[in-house]
């Protein structure tokens, strides 16, 4: 019977984990090549016209033309759940997302982190200052908005951000007493008198 527990609690452990996923959804995710990198698409554009990419960054600007609007993204690394990373010091350059409809400017603004997945369209080149530089331009199948958390967010929880996900808080998995510790409910959950923690004398 305790195995059985042990092995429903696992199960359960590994359910919750496969549930984090990527913001994009799965259809969109379907027929993506992450090996489309943005510099591979910036040298060869011919080569990977037409594939399905999932690429994010920090929004530029945002314009509105006749029939669609342009989004210029500064292209950074996607982290957790695909949302990207909002220091642009790694960024390999610079991207354009063409939408064949109406996107407000104040809701796709200046700043805001932004994931899309499309297909790379060719490129275009325009001039960032007086030099010309060649941008990869994506037509989106999805996208997700997101913004930079404040800097003190994580004050006070050096360890996950969040005192539910501190192992080392009264309710973190290596308290003796926490029901779901990795090495079995232990007292009052489980009989008494408890079995002697490993890190506790």
């Amino acid at each position: 019977m305790k195995t059985f527990t042990r092995i429903a609690v696992m199960l359960i452990a590994v359910a919750m984990l496969s549930g984090c996923g990527s913001v994009i959804s799965k259809s969109a995710l379907m027929g993506i090549d992450r090996n489309a990198t943005f510099d591979m698409v910036q040298r060869e554009p011919e080569r990977f016209s037409g594939t399905s990419v999932l690429w994010g960054g920090v929004i530029l600007s945002t314009q509105n033309l006749e029939s669609a609007t342009e989004i210029e993204v500064i292209e950074t690394n996607l982290g957790y759940n695909d949302l990207p990373d909002f220091d642009s010091s790694s960024s390999r350059g610079r991207f354009i997302i063409s939408a064949d409809k109406y996107l407000d400017p104040k809701i796709y603004k200046e700043g805001k982190g932004v994931t899309v997945a499309g297909k790379v369209q060719g490129v275009t080149t325009r001039k960032i200052g007086k030099m010309d530089y060649t941008y990869p331009v994506v037509k989106p199948v999805e996208m997700k908005l997101s913004e930079e958390l404040p800097q003190d967010y994580y004050a006070g929880y050096p360890m996950w951000g969040y005192p539910y996900y501190d192992p080392y808080s009264p309710y973190g998995a290596y308290n003796p007493y926490y029901p779901f510790s990795p090495f079995g409910p232990t007292y009052p959950y489980g009989p008494y008198p408890y079995r002697r923690h490993p890190f506790y004398p």
